[in-house]
């Protein structure tokens, strides 16, 4: 006990050398601080993106693409077969049919033009309605789909996912073109169907569809058994290359099988690269406060090479001799980490953010093609895109605004970590120190002074 208390004072014994130690020890164990935030903070980003973006599959007819090509439908039964895949969680059906002016009562509101191959003289004639079928509804809508914002319900409600029901949730476009509101009704292949929802997309295509429960359709349209597409969600974007990889075995040659995963890898490089950098500049900040402690403690012991002589003399030890200069550097390094946790936990935002932005995490995002019927779990849905009766479909995924918002916390486990961290170097550093002298023997030390 003797040996920690005398430890303790003479870290204060030269006070100018006592701030100088702290305040080079409080840089260091800050850059550690901050690098080993970041990084914990980067990898929760990349781990959150990895289980909720690029970890969907799209399935469909081969040669089957928009208003192009031709294909034969998948059958329900197939793609259901789909959840036995390893690592597929879930998996969303469609089916999309067009509905002409002879088949409905419903007016489309979109003119044809000149693009599409539907343009007439002076472009008055008006493409199909399309109308999706889906097992995945929900009650709020998400994301961009042919180009729009983030689609949302502004009336009604939604139908379960196992409805066979005749009822349909139109978009906004749709819905005020034909004066529909939520429990109006129209006709459809000879049937009344009701609308129970109405949709808005922010684009004037995505806002012209009628989506409705899969069976339904299927019964309407004569279609039973069969999707133009499907969504499969896997557990994480690690496994989406084996997965794409074994549906395809399953599926054989009757099915295009596609993912964005190399997209969002692509995306995800920037983050993997702050992630290298801050390991490696946590690794260098810690070996830097190391040797920083090891100096200043190789110092101190010489400087009191005669103190330690009389110690020995008067009966001290080799481990009390130890102890003492470990409670001494022990002081520095708390001092200096107390000061230094501060210092890191205020800089590790700005760090984070600015290691990120100068890595181009913060621009990017991707126009990434996704399949039809690309429906959001319980909570929403995407109304699906690149189905039979519609255009090209894609979606603008915002990644880059995602990878951005990497906020960095230190958490409790964090601060606990450096903490001992630092007391270990302490304890080493200044045992390494001190053996390099505690073994001298007494009388040598008095008579060479």
């Amino acid at each position: 006990m003797n040996a920690l208390r005398r430890g303790v004072r003479n870290a204060f014994r030269n006070s100018m050398r006592t701030i100088g130690v702290v305040v080079i020890l409080a840089v260091a164990v800050s850059l550690s601080i901050s690098m080993l935030i970041a990084r914990s903070a980067v990898s929760a980003k990349i781990s959150s993106v990895k289980s909720s973006t690029g970890n969907t599959i799209s399935v469909s007819p081969a040669g089957f693409f928009g208003f192009s090509g031709g294909g034969t439908p998948l059958s329900e039964s197939s793609v259901k077969g789909l959840l036995g895949v390893p690592h597929v969680t879930a998996v969303q059906a469609s089916l999309a049919e067009r509905l002409s002016s002879t088949t409905t009562s419903l007016t489309s509101p979109t003119r044809a033009g000149t693009l599409g191959g539907f343009g007439g003289a002076g472009g008055t004639r008006t493409i199909p309605i399309r109308v999706i079928g889906t097992n995945s509804p929900g009650s709020s809508l998400v994301g961009g789909a042919n180009g729009g914002g983030t689609e949302k319900l502004v009336a009604g409600s939604s139908f379960s996912s196992t409805s066979t029901a005749d009822v349909a949730l139109v978009g906004q476009t749709l819905a005020t073109t034909n004066s529909l509101s939520v429990g109006s009704t129209f006709t459809a292949w000879g049937k009344t169907i009701k609308v129970i929802g109405i949709y808005t997309a922010g684009s004037r295509f995505a806002d012209s569809d009628v989506v409705m429960p899969l069976a339904a359709l299927q019964s309407l349209a004569g279609a039973a058994n069969q999707v133009t597409s499907a969504t499969v969600t896997v557990d994480t974007i690690n496994n989406v290359a084996g997965a794409v990889t074994a549906i395809q075995a399953k599926l054989g040659s009757a099915a295009d099988v596609t993912s964005t995963q190399s997209t969002v890898q692509n995306a995800l490089s920037p983050l993997n690269s702050v992630q290298t950098i801050s390991t490696y500049t946590l690794i260098g900040s810690v070996v830097g406060a190391a040797v920083i402690l090891l100096l200043s403690m190789l110092m101190i012991v010489r400087e009191r090479r005669r103190e330690v002589g009389v110690l020995k003399a008067l009966g001290a030890t080799d481990r009390g001799v130890i102890a003492q200069f470990i409670a001494e550097s022990t002081t520095f390094t708390v001092m200096g980490a107390l000061v230094g946790l501060v210092g890191g936990v205020l800089l590790a935002n700005p760090i984070t953010t600015a290691l990120v932005s100068a890595s181009g995490g913060s621009t990017g995002g991707g126009f990434v093609r996704r399949g039809a019927g690309v429906f959001g779990g319980s909570n929403g849905f995407t109304p699906p895109t690149g189905t039979g009766g519609g255009g090209l479909g894609f979606r603008f995924r915002g990644l880059g605004s995602a990878f951005s918002q990497v906020h960095a916390a230190a958490g409790w486990s964090t601060l606990l970590f450096a903490r001992v961290a630092a007391l270990v170097i302490a304890a080493v550093g200044s045992t390494v120190a001190a053996g390099t002298i505690v073994r001298i023997r007494p009388a040598e030390v008095l008579r060479s002074e």
